[in-house]
């Protein structure tokens, strides 16, 4: 049936596996296939970018394969999970006139929208994020991920199979978002080789931790014992799987071992450690944040971490690009009010307290007035219950000092022409008398003149 030109499917876009291939009596739009994970070589991550890049007839689903099995990787798994945990802990609001709005900050506290912002930020890897927005049935927002093998970016068009070349155009859903690009493949194409390497260097090392590691268990027969050969080789199966060599008396056993098993065994080490790197760099920017090395100095980690957080920063201008100029218009067309408002990041203050108190301290000594309850908040204090009364107390302190070295003692002071009896004079006198009771023990000595 030719439908429309401007026909929308209104309905979300289902999702089923190749037995259950309809959903409430409909056909699924799309069915989900097993991704082949395991036995992966340079030869085939060759030819699925060679597919991928056809201008023509591009094929992404072997590729993407590979990318999926590169995430069991330990080391790509843990840094691209540190660089999401740099988005998924920003506090973004949606403000209209410098105020918050709480009809559409509502919807964006809800865990949905942390996983959104970590599927943003992925569409970097993969090379693009497809995603269909939908009201629940208590009318709060949501989202639903597109497999991205079941979406051709180039020709705009979403597959009922990921073998498929051609499908229904994605201008026929409601509320779909695309981030990224069309043609590139995300920078986990440069990541995979390094995996791939990497996976070789580890088996390789397997076996030479299985050959080179365990010792080999020698067992020694009467040539015609038939009976003892049998008996010798059940015991050697239930004593473990490390290698057993069985033979007749009188044969020679000869082990010819490698002249540097540790050298060998470093090899394989270090040459794990230097793809982990190059992995580190090119999620993170960096390696010192990630790997200790007896090279590092704080200096150095200094500056790797300030790499990091320029890439948080970069991410993060990603993301309110995206929020104000793509996610907005799908709140509207979901029924939300986003008319002269926009998504911000509220800044976080993760400055050391240390270094807050110091500068606090140094405002107080500029004579920079403070507010006492920002004071309590910052530095998580808690507020005595009798504040008003302690503070009036330590003002009438600050207050009757003042008075008393402002107003000498000694009523004779305000008289013309005598120096030693003017207020500063005065006040000068009590400090000398208040330092030399302080200091009476010292013996008493003469020689150069001095007030004291």
């Amino acid at each position: 049936m030719k439908r429309p030109k401007n026909y929308k499917d209104t309905r979300r876009i289902t999702q089923t596996g190749v037995c259950a291939s309809t959903t409430n009596g409909r056909p699924a739009d799309i069915i989900i296939q097993q991704p082949e994970l395991f036995m992966l070589n340079m030869q085939q991550y060759m030819q699925a970018v060679d597919m991928a890049e056809n201008f023509d007839y591009n094929q992404r689903s072997q590729l993407y394969d590979m990318y999926k099995s590169a995430m069991l990787d330990l080391h790509l798994d843990g840094v691209i999970d540190k660089r999401l945990r740099g988005v998924t802990r920003l506090r973004i609001e949606f403000l209209r006139d410098g105020k918050p709005d709480d009809a559409v900050n509502e919807q964006i506290k809800s865990p949905w929208f942390k996983e959104l912002l970590k599927d943003l930020v992925m569409s970097k890897f993969w090379g693009f994020t497809l995603v269909q927005f939908y009201r629940n049935e208590d009318g709060d927002i949501r989202y639903d991920l597109i497999p991205r093998k079941h979406y051709n970016p180039i020709t705009h068009k979403l597959l009922r199979y990921q073998s498929d070349v051609d499908g229904r155009p994605l201008e026929e859903f409601d509320n779909m978002l695309f981030v990224g690009d069309e043609r590139k493949l995300g920078c986990l194409a440069s990541i995979m080789p390094a995996i791939l390497y990497k996976r070789g260097s580890i088996a390789d090392w397997y076996q030479f931790c299985n050959i080179f590691g365990m010792p080999i268990r020698e067992y020694t027969y009467d040539a015609g014992d038939e009976e003892a050969r049998k008996r010798l080789i059940a015991d050697a199966r239930r004593q473990g799987s490390n290698a057993v060599y069985i033979h007749p008396k009188g044969s020679d056993l000869n082990f010819i071992e490698s002249g540097n098993k540790t050298g060998s065994s470093d090899l394989y080490s270090e040459f794990t450690k230097y793809w982990d790197s190059k992995i580190s760099i090119r999620v993170l920017g960096n390696t010192l944040t990630t790997d200790a090395k007896e090279t590092g100095t704080q200096a150095l980690g200094t500056v790797h971490k300030e790499e990091e957080t320029d890439m948080n920063k970069d991410d993060c201008d990603f993301l309110i690009d995206t929020l104000n100029y793509d996610v907005k218009p799908v709140f509207e067309a979901l029924g939300f009010n986003v008319q002269g408002g926009e998504f911000t990041i509220t800044e976080q203050d993760k400055q050391d307290p240390a270094q807050q108190l110091m500068i606090v301290q140094g405002l107080k000594n500029m004579g920079l007035p403070l507010d006492d309850d920002w004071l309590y908040e910052t530095f998580k204090v808690q507020k005595p219950a009798d504040y008003d009364k302690k503070k009036a107390d330590a003002e009438a302190q600050k207050e009757a000092l003042r008075q008393a070295l402002t107003n000498p003692k000694d009523p004779d002071s305000g008289r013309e022409g005598d120096k030693r009896n003017s207020p500063s004079a005065s006040s000068s006198v009590d400090v000398k008398n208040h330092l030399r009771s302080f200091f009476g023990l010292a013996p008493q000595t003469t020689g150069a003149d001095t007030d004291f």
